[in-house]
């Protein structure tokens, strides 16, 4: 049976105009996304897979626009094993607050001392009343976090240094305390809040131990895609106030413009790191997206988002090396590796349209490559690699189904379609 090659020059674009897709709320159903609207280099997988597999990690996913593109588990963990979330659980735990101001239930602009009551730290009265809620979420309550016990939220714990909103330091403890003003504002614990508030509108089901989100890996996917379409869940829309998720995901404050509402900004000239106060000249991953925001955990616990490549990307699993409670040099390493399985097509400009550049149209079973070829892929939508071999300046393509395949040449990629 003859073939015919329907030979077209020009690369598929990464941009959708379709609506982000969302998994159902229960089952495993979750649908793939096709390679012609996420291409990567499928050659390069393995090497990406090693690199996260000899860091520890035990689980990573990918999402183009809601669809799974790449779910990789390693060693005994699957996909309904659980894991912590770290601090990445900040992110989370922001949103929620955000859900208890749209319900009426808080403002993010009154006194902390207004749901815990005064003396909830030993600053004198005035220095606590400056203390508002909006301060725990952009880690700026002026509360000296230079002690011994970062999670120990009792009074004594509690001490000035400096009055909230003119300083930026990475403190647990001040965090802690946006559960127990849910909790107070709301009569609720923080896990039934995160239940009736989030969980049965999303999927994204866990447990709070210890004041530390536990979820299967797909939860913090769930939550990235959520993130993505701006608080919004197939039309559901769980954040009202756009000004509070803008301010999620953008600079909150002047002094480490790369933090939003516990969340991490990319993209910013300057950026303070936990358990320092030094301000360093430079983004938080120069490796990734400019636009990228990401909740960030202990041993990188990690959910990025890119709005503008449509973009969700989990890893979970044990410390890497650094041992760091947020940003981390794994973040740059594991980017780069990123960028370089993306490669194709986007590291290739468009061939021109040449009738004689790849030929017979109708080919019968083998397609002539540009003189002096040496080296030639064909791939699949799945970016799998169906044909490499090069013979005398040729490619057979006799055994390969009907459907729409890349060739990949040194100055281009061809969009090739094989009719039987």
């Amino acid at each position: 049976m003859k073939h015919l090659l329907i030979l077209l020059t020009s690369l598929l674009s990464l941009t959708t105009t379709a609506q982000s897709y969302f998994p159902p709320l229960t089952g495993s159903t979750w649908d793939q996304a096709n390679f012609s609207a996420f291409p990567y280099d499928s050659s390069y997988t393995d090497s990406l897979y090693n690199f996260l597999e000899t860091k520890g990690s035990k689980a990573f996913l990918v999402l183009y626009d809601g669809k799974i593109v790449k779910e990789k588990y390693f060693g005994s963990f699957g996909v309904d094993s659980f894991w912590y979330w770290a601090s990445a659980g900040k992110t989370l735990a922001g949103f929620l607050v955000g859900q208890a101001q749209d319900q009426g239930l808080l403002d993010i602009g009154n006194k902390v001392s207004d749901y815990l009551d005064t003396g909830w730290t030993s600053c004198t009265r005035q220095q606590e009343d400056k203390i508002k809620v909006w301060h725990l979420l952009t880690m700026s309550s002026g509360l000296n976090g230079d002690v011994f016990d970062t999670d120990c939220t009792d009074p004594n714990c509690l001490y000035y240094k400096g009055d909230a909103g003119t300083l930026w330091y990475y403190y647990n403890a001040p965090y802690l305390l946006t559960h127990k003003v849910v909790e107070n504002a709301s009569g609720k614990t923080f896990q039934n809040f995160t239940t009736q508030s989030l969980s049965v509108k999303t999927g994204i089901y866990g447990l709070w131990a210890g004041n530390v989100f536990v979820s299967k890996p797909r939860v913090a996917a769930r939550f990235g895609l959520l993130m993505l379409n701006g608080g919004i869940w197939d039309g559901d829309t769980l954040l009202k106030r756009r000004s509070y998720f803008d301010s999620m995901t953008t600079s909150s404050q002047s002094m480490n413009p790369a933090y939003g509402l516990l969340t991490w900004l990319n993209g910013k000239d300057t950026l303070m790191v936990p358990q320092s106060s030094l301000r360093l000249a430079r983004k938080l991953n120069p490796e990734a997206p400019d636009d990228m925001y990401a909740a960030m955990g202990k041993n990188d616990q990690k959910i990025y988002v890119v709005p503008s490549q449509k973009l969700v990307i989990v890893r979970m699993g044990d410390d890497p090396g650094d041992g760091l409670l947020g940003p981390s040099s794994f973040d740059e390493v594991l980017w780069s590796h990123i960028n370089r399985w993306r490669q194709l097509p986007t590291s290739f400009a468009p061939l021109k349209e040449n009738g004689h550049l790849v030929y017979p149209n109708p080919a019968d079973g083998w397609i002539q490559l540009p003189e002096g070829t040496s080296e030639a892929k064909l791939y699949d939508l799945s970016g799998r690699v169906v044909q490499a071999e090069v013979i005398g300046g040729r490619m057979i393509t006799q055994t390969l189904a009907e459907g729409l395949y890349f060739l990949r040449l040194v100055d281009g990629v061809v969009k090739v379609i094989v009719q039987h």
